[in-house]
């Protein structure tokens, strides 16, 4: 009897554990999330021309961020997400209300070392090869496509010199390939799957819609819809992997 209940509370107790690292898995997928997001409105807030309106969205998810990393109580999250939000709030134009490119970089920059203390934590949890860890990766990479396209967009040249700065990683037409590809994928192997289906599907609409000028954004820049049909994209992205997930 004594065997069993130990062997009853050695259960509990890995169950628990499991409970909890799945939670955790979680908690960082959505600060992920949340850390691409924060790119996308700071550039956003860049292109308008520091938009009262853009500020005020801008400091909303950096005090919705603020609050995950707390309840995290995780140190190396704290001092990345600390660079990152200073980073953010810095005030992206200069005295002659010229953009400063170097402060864009340095948000993409303080991003990446957020993100890498994300994935740290997360540790194996991540590196599944699986779909569901492709419906994550593509609302991410829809995130990255957009902040790149209005960090450009930041360029009164139309790209030409922010395109060229050296410094990109993401190449938004090699991104845009990427994304088109993944959305086959994924309504291919999703395809009996009907409530998983039907937000891909929609994602892949709204995508079908701003792909080209995704592409060619230099000959007809338009921010404000790439920054909505983003949310919508990456809306449907986010509600399809938490079917998978249930």
């Amino acid at each position: 009897m004594m065997i069993l209940r130990c062997f009853g509370l050695l259960s509990l107790l890995t169950i628990a554990a499991l409970t909890c690292s799945a939670a955790s898995v979680k908690d960082d997928q959505a600060m992920e999330e949340q850390a691409y997001k924060l790119t996308t409105r700071y550039f956003m807030y860049t292109v308008t021309e520091r938009s009262p309106e853009q500020h005020d969205k801008l400091n909303k998810l950096i005090d919705a961020m603020q609050t995950m990393v707390g309840g995290s109580n995780n140190p190396s999250l704290t001092a990345a997400w600390n660079d990152y939000r200073s980073a953010l709030q810095m005030d992206p134009y200069d005295a002659q209300d010229m953009v400063v490119e170097d402060k864009l970089l340095n948000v993409l920059d303080k991003r990446h070392s957020l993100v890498n203390a994300l994935r740290a934590d997360r540790g194996a949890a991540h590196a599944s090869s699986s779909d569901t860890s492709l419906l994550f990766e593509q609302s991410l990479l829809m995130e990255r496509l957009t902040s790149e396209y209005l960090r450009r967009a930041t360029d009164p040249m139309g790209g030409v010199v922010v395109g060229n700065t050296g410094a990109d990683q993401d190449d938004p037409q090699q991104m845009a390939l990427a994304f088109s590809s993944n959305m086959n994928k994924l309504l291919k192997d999703y395809s009996g799957q009907k409530a998983v289906y039907d937000d891909l599907l929609a994602a892949d609409r709204f995508w079908n819609f701003i792909r080209g000028r995704m592409i060619d954004f230099n000959s007809n820049s338009v921010p404000y819809i790439i920054a909505i049909f983003n949310d919508k994209i990456t809306g449907e992205l986010q509600d399809a992997y938490k079917l998978v997930q249930h």
